[in-house]
């Protein structure tokens, strides 16, 4: 069983100050907001990289090269001389290369979506309903049992109204 701690803040500016110190002594914080605080986040935790987008660089080349491939071998294989004619044209190979590029592009980067978005996710989640309502909510996961103390602490001396000891399993 994984146990965590959730504090429940009313100001989004002490929530981040806690999540900030939290986040530099180590521990693995999720956020929880009744609003988008996307780009606040961003700013006060620092950005976190996107590999999404290499994926869709690699999607596009495997597809190329696929393309190329698939035409090449499909003139190699069913071999048409007609009327002087190249067996392996330029213009037709380029836009079948062009169009798989784009399709293994685009299922690349679906698939990195989805690694990275951890879906479909089939452990239990934690919810509060309190931070749909009217509060800010920051947990911190994967806490040893001698822990919780300072970070309780933490979370008290940055202003969080509630407390509380958490267990995922």
């Amino acid at each position: 069983m994984e146990k965590g701690i959730l504090g429940l803040f009313t100001y989004v500016d002490t929530l981040l100050e806690a999540a900030k110190k939290l986040k530099g002594s180590g521990y693995s914080i999720t956020i929880f907001s009744p609003i988008p605080l996307g780009h606040e986040i961003d700013h006060a935790l620092g950005e976190r990289k996107n590999y999404i987008k290499y994926l869709a660089f690699i999607g596009a080349v495997v597809g190329f090269i696929f393309g190329i491939v698939l035409t090449l071998g499909t003139a190699v294989m069913y071999v048409l001389p007609r009327g002087g004619r190249a067996i392996f044209p330029v213009t037709p190979t380029l836009l079948i290369s062009y169009e798989t590029a784009i399709l293994f592009g685009v299922f690349f980067t679906l698939a990195g979506f989805l690694v990275f978005a951890k879906l479909p996710s089939f452990k239990e989640k934690f919810y509060d309903p309190e931070v749909a309502i009217d509060s800010f909510g920051l947990l911190v996961d994967g806490v040893r049992e001698d822990k919780f103390g300072d970070i309780e602490k933490v979370m008290r001396e940055y202003g969080a109204n509630e407390v509380k000891r958490i267990e995922k399993k």
